[in-house]
């Protein structure tokens, strides 16, 4: 028998959505991922392996801003294959992720659900087609769309059933088009089969492909659809050919699938043409770098600015049905010979056999399955609804009501309800969808015995969701409160949940605890150990007596804020994010340096996200003139588009608009998506888009042939006259980018403030002449500090630098202060770091960043002094448990 169960991986805060885990003892089956869910996953107690497949219920930052992550870690993880399952949308989605997300060891198939409504694709006498079917789980998809007003068409729907029903044939309905018209935006083409990536593409497509004239911007419809699924197999190239080979014993596969590795790595590295063979026999990608990296087709083939209303997905996931046990005994007094035929009996056939007569002669005799096999359990089954607004409700609902399949699950009959059992329906609602009285009649028409599980924003206490940095944080909080704020929370939730009335009575809402919380309840700070408390003590003394022999004379930029959301490399942990450092100008504004998956959440858990959406995280986001993106591996911009999500919810909306310096690959994939959810890329005082590179402080390295006129932001002049604003708008006398010294073309870049202030930023780079000229004098360097010292070959092999390296960058560029970040996972408690007391020296001050710390610049010389005090309370910590990847491979 499969044992299976659900578990909620994440629920709705300020640092994830919902995320469901459906687990097996040979499988799992990951549900939504939003931004966060590597991170929280890294931090559970769940493994990678046995992944099998992802379902996405929407495409958009919502529910997969997390997408690039997972599937990241599941190839370092060594898991061999991925399916990803979603709606209309999916294919451009995963499309404009191919910038960053390369993965040439595992195996994904894609596949885009059918638009068309459930009861206009199912038959009279069979279910429709599931999405997906494995020997262990069937998964069904329920596309649902916003509707304009829905309430008297609905009634009528409603009639219709009625009448059928008093007819006594409820399952027997005649379908009819449901009557339902769709919001005033446009819905996406209603197609009746799933596309997924599989397929081989179209031979017309590749050879269209090798003209130099081709532009893939113009292609529509279903090649448009094929050109999306030529990316994806070029962003996951690994086949299965050879790895489910039934011939092929375990250790033949896993020589098959490292042989294709090496070989698709061999024709990276050995710069193959397109199209042409590689010299270890396999397929190179038909699609020049130039054209794959050119702007993805529209979803909107009318008017591009026209984003289209995209479904949202339910999922209907049916478990293994379990076989009746055998009778032996009755087999035998009925004849039954022994062998194969008994097979047939036990997979449900009727048989036919001959048997002594008793007479001498034979007779034939037909033995079905009930007369020696016993019941069997019928699968259980499984709800996933996804409802972001009550516009949804009336699709939802028609659904259930006009699709014969559908109505066996939702219905209060106890017959049918034994043949289709539905054990528990998980529901993602958006604000105000609970309270509505429809969505209570939907979740009522279900059995009794139907466990209900509820995340709800409006219903959920927005509780600590990485405990153990959460938990470090309130520990410094005790050495220093300005510097090291408490993580923001709420233990309750904007909306009472036992207020709502006419739930089922098996209504509860989804809950994740945490050690934090725990304490949160109780109102306390964590306990300091005596050594602890001794070592604070000290160092308090300390900054004491410095202070009251004069704190450092004042400078221009001591008021200038440093806060690092994400001092990590590559990927997260426990105590780290991945890159982001915010710097907040008092009275001008505020620059974020990278913004790596998960920046918002730790904006809102270090200034508080308010319901009202005025103060906190959304004051902060609100002064957000400036997002810098050094380069483009994911840890380093995965957080971008959640950002931009967040600041379309203000209200009023901002007053004056955000820049985005980027590669031409940033400002790409965000006028892709774009095409998926409205960004406010051509709203006044919403996104403008400056190409780094034409602020470089040399000339930069061109672009390919056709990319210096291909879009509008590769305009060096306007990029330029943009940054003039960019700089008006923040107070600065120059932004200037600095071209460094990594895999890929990467910049960081100096900023120099008109009064009198600069700061400088590394990027991921090996020490580099470029920055050390570029940054001359500067107030701070922000430099990355991925190794310790004596790990310097391995610093030079991965691009990166030693902090031993990052400090004689800071002493050759005369930096008055230091702050490393960008350390590696190696280290996941306390980083490397060398020298520093606090005093004045020739060198610059040290310091090194921590995830929520709040650094003044005039206060920088108090977390040098505070060193020791925060290494004994990393001590204490411990160091983290073994990940499950392999960290050496990892850039």
């Amino acid at each position: 028998m499969h044992a299976w169960n659900v578990s909620v991986l994440s629920d709705t805060t300020s640092d994830t959505e919902p995320t469901l885990l459906v687990e097996f003892d040979t499988a799992k089956y990951v549900f939504n991922a939003s931004e966060g869910v590597g991170r929280r996953w890294l931090s559970s107690h769940h493994s990678f392996k046995r992944t099998k497949a992802l379902f996405l219920t929407a495409a958009g930052t919502h529910r997969c801003g997390g997408v690039p992550g997972l599937l990241m870690l599941c190839a370092d993880a060594s898991v061999p294959k991925v399916d990803i399952v979603g709606p209309y949308g999916l294919m451009h989605y995963l499309a404009t992720m191919r910038g960053y997300t390369y993965r040439a060891t595992m195996a994904v198939k894609a596949t885009e659900a059918p638009s068309a409504p459930v009861q206009t694709i199912e038959s009279e006498d069979k279910p429709p087609p599931p999405v997906y079917k494995d020997d262990i789980l069937t998964v069904y998809a329920i596309p649902i769309y916003p509707t304009s007003s829905g309430a008297e068409e609905l009634a009528e729907v409603r009639k219709t059933a009625d009448m059928e029903e008093s007819a006594n044939r409820p399952l027997k309905r005649k379908r009819q088009t449901s009557p339902l018209g769709p919001a005033k935006r446009r819905t996406p083409p209603l197609t009746d089969h799933t596309l997924d990536t599989d397929s081989a593409v179209s031979d017309t497509l590749t050879s269209r492909a090798r003209s130099p004239r081709f532009d893939p911007r113009t292609l529509v419809g279903e090649d448009a659809q094929e050109w999306r699924k030529l990316m994806l197999q070029d962003m996951f190239p690994m086949e299965e050919l050879a790895l489910h080979d039934p011939a092929h014993s375990k250790k033949e596969k896993e020589r098959a699938r490292l042989a294709q590795v090496q070989a698709k790595k061999a024709i990276g590295s050995e710069g193959v043409e397109s199209g042409g063979p590689s010299p270890r026999g396999v397929p190179v990608p038909l699609v020049s770098p130039e054209k794959r990296f050119t702007r993805l087709p529209g979803l909107a083939e009318v008017d591009r600015r026209d984003t289209p209303a995209l479904p949202t997905l339910a999922y209907l996931l049916v478990g293994p049905s379990v076989r009746g046990k055998f009778d032996v005994k009755k087999a035998e007094e009925l004849g039954l010979p022994r062998g194969p035929i008994r097979g047939r009996l036990t997979r449900g056939e009727t048989v036919t056999f001959e048997v002594d007569d008793g007479k001498g002669g034979k007779i034939q005799r037909t033995v079905r399955p009930e007369d020696c096999v016993g019941p069997g359990e019928v699968g259980q089954s499984v709800l996933i609804v996804d409802v972001p607004t009550p516009a949804h409700v009336p699709s939802l609902m028609t659904s259930f009501i006009e699709s014969p399949f559908l109505a066996k699950y939702r219905t209060k009959s106890m017959a049918i309800n034994k043949e289709h059992p539905v054990h528990a329906i998980f529901h993602l609602c958006g604000d105000g969808v609970l309270e509505d009285e429809r969505y209570k009649e939907f979740m009522n028409g279900f059995s009794e015995q139907t466990q209900h599980v509820i995340s709800s924003r409006e219903h959920t206490p927005d509780k600590i969701v990485f405990g153990k940095s959460a938990l470090v944080q309130a520990k410094l909080h005790q050495l220093d409160a300005d510097m090291f704020p408490l993580p923001k929370y709420s233990l309750t939730s904007t909306r009472e949940f036992s207020s709502v009335a006419g739930l089922p009575p098996n209504a509860t809402l989804a809950a994740n605890e945490d050690e934090f919380n725990s304490l949160a309840e109780s109102d306390a700070l964590p306990e300091l150990s005596d050594s602890v408390r001794e070592v604070f003590a000290s160092v308090k003394a300390k900054v004491h007596e410095r202070m009251g022999r004069g704190s450092p004379a004042a400078q221009p930029g001591d008021d200038v804020v440093i806060t690092p959301l994400g001092t990590g490399s590559a990927v997260p942990t426990r105590l780290r994010n991945v890159s982001g450092t915010l710097i907040q100008i008092p009275g001008r504004g505020n620059v974020l340096l990278d913004c790596g998956e998960g920046t918002w959440g730790q904006l809102a858990r270090s200034f508080g996200n308010a319901p009202a959406r005025t103060g906190g995280a959304w004051r902060v986001l609100r002064d957000l003139k400036c997002i810098f993106l050094s380069h483009m591996h994911g840890d380093h911009h995965m957080g971008l588009s959640k950002i931009l999500q967040m600041r379309t919810l203000m209200k009023p909306p901002p007053s004056e608009p955000l820049y985005v310096v980027g590669l031409r690959q940033h400002l790409m994939y965000l006028v892709e998506r774009q095409e998926l959810e409205d960004i406010w890329l051509e709203r006044p005082n919403g996104v403008v888009l400056i190409l780094s590179d034409a602020l470089n402080w040399r000339p930069p390295r061109p672009y390919g042939r056709n990319a210096a006129q291909d879009e509008p932001f590769m305009s060096f002049e306007i990029a330029r006259q943009n940054a003039q604003a960019m700089c008006r708008a923040l107070g600065l006398s120059s932004f200037t980018a600095v071209d460094v010294a990594h895999r890929i073309r990467c910049y960081g870049c100096v900023m120099r403030h008109e009064d009198g202030w600069s700061v400088a930023f590394s990027a991921d780079t090996m020490p580099t002449e470029n920055l050390v000229r570029a940054g001359r004098d500067a107030t701070l360097l922000v430099h990355e500090s991925s190794m310790s010292p004596e790990e310097e070959q391995l610093a030079r092999e991965k691009a990166h630098s030693t902090s031993a390296q990052a400090i004689d960058i800071g002493k050759r560029m005369n930096a008055q202060k230091l702050l490393l970040t960008h350390f590696s996972a190696r280290y996941p408690g306390m980083p490397p770091r060398q020298g520093g007391d606090g005093e004045p020296s020739d060198s610059p001050l040290i310091g090194l960043a921590f995830d929520y710390a709040r650094i003044p610049l005039g206060d920088m010389w108090k977390l040098n002094m505070y060193l020791p005090a925060i290494q004994r309370t990393f001590e204490e910590v411990g160091d983290e448990d073994p990940m499950e990847i392999d960290l050496t491979k990892l850039q």
